[in-house]
């Protein structure tokens, strides 16, 4: 099962920040790629994160710990992971 997460720029680099540069999660962060989305009258760009279930997992538990602002995007792409499956 796939996970896709989604997050602001500012989340993200702020998560990133606080990964160690060796750890898994880091390698999962830096795959993902910046998309823009029409909201209401202009274009935002976000980061996009496809991983699988175990991954997502994990940025939730390392987000929990060290990036709370990143804990609601990662379990909103958990949960419509799991509802899609």
């Amino acid at each position: 099962m796939q996970a896709t997460i989604l997050m602001s720029l500012l989340v993200y680099d702020g998560f990133v920040d606080k990964c160690d540069t060796a750890s898994r999660e880091f390698a999962i962060l830096n795959n993902g790629v910046i998309v823009r989305r029409y909201k209401e009258d202009h274009f935002e760009r976000l980061l996009e994160i496809r991983c699988d279930m175990e991954d997502a997992d994990r940025l939730l538990f390392l987000a929990t710990t060290v990036y709370p602002e990143a804990v609601a995007d990662i379990a909103r792409a958990i949960v419509a992971a799991r509802k899609s499956d």
